[in-house]
């Protein structure tokens, strides 16, 4: 039988072993594949996984890496930023090469709209209360202020080839009379790759612009574009570059570059495409100075937008893996130290039990039964009458034969009087007998209190211990072990109990029950005695001697019939209460070392978590130093 045991065994353990290795063998495989495209996927699906082998991906986690996967192959985000009033959608109407949004102090220009691909024109309104409705573009000149107020933001799809490599969000301006205006664009800011700040080209310059540009734009110099607008405004190229010089010497260290542009003539080409000839509409185009923009995105913003993806998404999943690791050394370190307070819990237990009142007063209850008996002995021994009888000596003597009368005290036992008032409800005795019997009942529930104590305490650890654990980490199949675990001590409390109120059980029956019995066969013992010892010495009165019981003759009666030995070996010689106390201890010792050997499973289990996820911060920290170094 046990080497079937082992043979099957052995063959789980096999099949464990070949499943582990076609996991890894596939993850491999597929970790090339997905390297063969782009590393960052590799990454993401590596990081999904190991947080899968620790705990359950949570809808937020599984949101997280799907979005960044997703902004693997995303158009870079340019936000287009300006003081209030400074025609941004103009310049993104120029930029996209048709009119598309309203221009002007529209209740739409307050709120953020994202401008992305799609495959036809549409515009989605994402409202602040998480429902998203799909409206006609036209929509966005009707809109009224009361439903504008409810919507977070807008999304215009349009089948335009610029919004495949590049997607736009035109903001609420700078300085407008509402504050959100401000907060909405400065968040804005800090997700986008690359920033256009539009200006007039006549106005450019002002104090108050350059203290918007230091206190919002000055800190994204690496990926912003000044574009000074109108530039058809100025009379010639020389009013251009003199405008383009002031702004470049104003705006020192705060762009990357400074282009002057005419969203009206890019328009104008666009419109009158069809009404002019090819040639004129080329000129317009080509005076506007759109295309310096969107090659300047295209050169500029888009390796720098790359390289700040990557490091983005590294920085994200580093920053999702620290948190993992966290956790793993959270968990780790916790489980070690309810290995620890479980150890601890055995000293605690022999603490408690020595200075238990089951381990203090039990061994008085011998003490109470044998000063009980020797005054059951006693009442008994007084309560023997002696009166006075005369037997008959032969003596003979020379062939003749002498009678000799002779008095001599005999000794009475009232056995009747004494049953009666020795049994009697009344009897002080009696109930002495019966109530130390109900006294070692008792202690029974001292030791259930120590236990229980015992057992409390446990729980109390178990509860304090998983409520200290990280809300990700306490988890339904956790608590159900947890409370397995605690549940375990109290089923052991309950069996040990159980086993000393039966010993208790029986003590007290003993007592109880034995106590009649005991009397009676004393007496009956005790009479028999005297009369056979009287009837003996009637017939040899000088070799048989008459029977006078002693104290110590009725204690011995006594003893006999309470099974004096067997509960002065339990109650004093080997106690009950230390082979009690003994038994549990070692059971609670060796099932704190089970569970302990468990939770090293567990702290060992998450110990290979923290060296998994360390790992991979460490490749996502070289990885992404690697790119950096390649800018």
């Amino acid at each position: 039988m046990e080497a079937l045991k082992q043979t099957a065994q052995d063959s789980q353990d096999l099949s464990n072993t070949l499943l582990e290795t076609f996991i890894n063998e596939y993850l491999e495989a597929k970790n090339k594949a997905l390297q063969g495209s782009n590393p960052l996927y590799a990454l993401i699906d590596k990081t999904r996984y190991m947080i899968q082998q620790m705990m359950p991906l949570s809808s937020r986690i599984s949101t997280i890496l799907k979005n960044l996967t997703q902004s693997i192959q995303e158009p870079m985000k340019i936000a287009i930023i300006g003081q209030f009033s400074s025609g941004k959608s103009t310049f993104l109407n120029a930029l996209l090469g048709q009119e598309i949004l309203p221009s002007g102090i529209t209740p739409i220009t307050a709120k953020i709209c994202h401008i992305v691909y799609g495959n036809d024109y549409a515009l989605e309104l994402h409202y602040k209360n998480g429902n998203i409705a799909t409206k006609p573009l036209y929509y966005m000149n009707e809109v009224s202020v009361a439903e504008n107020a409810k919507i977070a933001f807008y999304k215009l799809y349009a089948p335009l080839e610029l919004l495949k490599t590049m997607s736009f969000l035109d903001t609420p301006g700078f300085n407008s009379q509402n504050q959100s205006d401000t907060d909405t664009t400065n968040a804005v800011l800090e997700s986008v790759d690359g920033i256009i700040w539009l200006t007039l080209i006549d106005n450019v310059g002002k104090q108050s612009e350059k203290e918007i540009i230091n206190a919002h734009i000055r800190r994204y110099v690496s990926k912003s574009l000044c574009v000074l607008n109108q530039k058809d405004r100025l009379k010639n190229e020389d009013e251009i570059n003199t405008s383009l010089e002031y702004a470049k010497k104003a705006f020192s260290g705060l762009f990357g570059d400074i282009i002057a542009i005419s969203a009206k003539n890019a328009l104008q080409s666009y419109s009158h495409n069809n009404e002019l000839n090819a040639e004129k509409a080329g000129e317009l185009l080509l005076d506007s100075n759109i295309q310096s923009v969107v090659a300047f995105l295209q050169t500029h913003i888009t390796p720098l937008a790359e390289s700040a993806k990557t490091r983005t998404i590294c920085t994200q999943l580093r920053t999702l893996l620290l948190r993992y690791a966290r956790l793993s050394l959270h968990a780790k370190l916790r489980f070690s130290h309810l290995e620890s307070l479980l150890q601890d819990s055995v000293q605690i237990l022999n603490n408690n039990a020595i200075q238990s009142p089951f381990y203090k007063d039990f061994p008085k209850l011998f003490d109470t039964f044998s000063s009980h008996l020797e005054s059951l002995s006693q009442h008994i021994y007084n309560a023997i009458e002696r009166t006075s009888q005369e037997f008959t000596r032969i003596e003979k003597s020379f062939g003749f034969t002498k009678e000799i009368k002779q008095s001599k005290e005999v000794a009475f036992l009232p056995k009747e009087r004494l049953s009666l008032s020795l049994n009697n409800a009344d009897s002080t005795f009696a109930r002495d007998f019966t109530k130390l019997g109900f006294d070692i009942m008792e202690s029974g529930k001292e030791f259930e209190s120590l236990l229980d104590t015992q057992t409390k305490l446990i729980q109390d650890l178990f509860i304090q211990w998983y409520a200290a654990f990280l809300p990700p980490l306490q988890s339904p199949p956790l608590e159900k072990t947890i409370d397995e675990m605690a549940q375990s001590f109290h089923t052991l409390a309950l069996k040990h109990t159980a086993e000393l109120k039966a010993h208790l059980m029986l003590f007290h029956k003993i007592l109880s029950l034995n106590y009649p019995l005991s009397i009676a066969l004393c007496l009956s013992h005790i009479g028999l005695k005297i009369e056979e010892a009287k009837a003996k010495h009637s017939k040899s009165p000088d070799t048989l001697p008459l029977f006078n019981p002693s104290l110590e003759n009725i204690r011995d009666e006594l003893s006999l019939g309470f099974h004096f030995h067997f509960l002065q070996e339990n109650l004093l010689t080997q106690p009950l209460h230390k082979k009690s106390i003994w038994h549990f201890e070692r059971e609670y010792t060796e099932l704190c070392k089970t569970q302990g050997e468990l939770l090293t499973q567990y702290a060992e289990k998450y110990a290979h978590h923290l060296k998994q996820f360390q790992s991979l911060i460490a490749t996502l920290k070289s990885y992404s130093q690697e790119q950096e170094s390649q800018e």
